[in-house]
């Protein structure tokens, strides 16, 4: 399974949720994006690589976001990520929450 399929599966209970741009009408919704890094080397290649993920959580002005922010990174969690760090870049337009953690896989598997 893809990471973005892991991370789409774990997060989709908590608001719609789209890889890099979310296009639909939704109030709340989460977008998802990560880099890789190689580690692990053996034979001058990686074995594992190391993905840094961040999932943005956007939701309106006055809206209690506390259940979910907790469930957000309960599910990263589940999914095999460490725990999540989290940065409120929210403003005047709305809430705008970023979740950073790291899963590790198979070098070449997304």
């Amino acid at each position: 399974m893809s990471v973005n399929a892991i991370l789409k599966s774990a997060l989709e209970s908590i608001a719609p949720v789209e890889a890099d741009t979310y296009e639909g009408d939704r109030e709340r919704y989460i977008t998802i994006a990560y880099n890789t890094i190689p580690v692990n080397f053996g034979d001058d290649e990686p074995e594992h690589e190391k993905f840094l993920i961040a999932v943005h959580y956007f939701a309106p002005i006055g809206y209690n976001s506390t259940k979910d922010r907790a469930e957000v990174k309960k599910a990263l969690v589940s999914a095999g990520t460490t725990w999540p760090s989290l940065t409120n870049i929210s403003d005047k337009f709305g809430q705008h929450l970023v979740f950073e953690c790291e899963l590790v896989r198979e070098a070449g598997v997304e």
